[in-house]
């Protein structure tokens, strides 16, 4: 990983910890940080965050293809497809 995309990815990572997080996501869109799985990672992050389950899959789906030993991307693979596959069986009983 190169110095322009290491500061990219801290950069992002403040502004979303300092409670920014659609400007992070704009740091993140940065072409040169279109293949990085740490990017990837992050903007999964940040998506999962805000509850939006399938663009974060997708980024963390995305982070394993480029990065297959990248673990924590498949934990949160594990995590929103047991939330999107969850069912309440007594919600259908009267």
């Amino acid at each position: 990983m190169n110095s322009e995309s290491e500061d990219l990815i801290v950069e992002a990572r403040a502004t979303w910890q300092g409670g920014d997080s659609e400007r992070a996501l704009e740091v993140l869109s940065h072409p040169s940080l279109e293949e990085n799985a740490h990017a990837l990672f992050l903007m999964g992050e940040i998506h999962y965050s805000r509850q939006n389950w399938g663009t974060a899959l997708n980024c963390f789906r995305r982070c394993r293809l480029i990065n297959p030993n990248f673990d924590g991307a498949l934990t949160y693979v594990d995590l929103i497809l047991n939330i999107l596959g969850f069912f309440h069986t007594d919600q259908f009983n009267p």
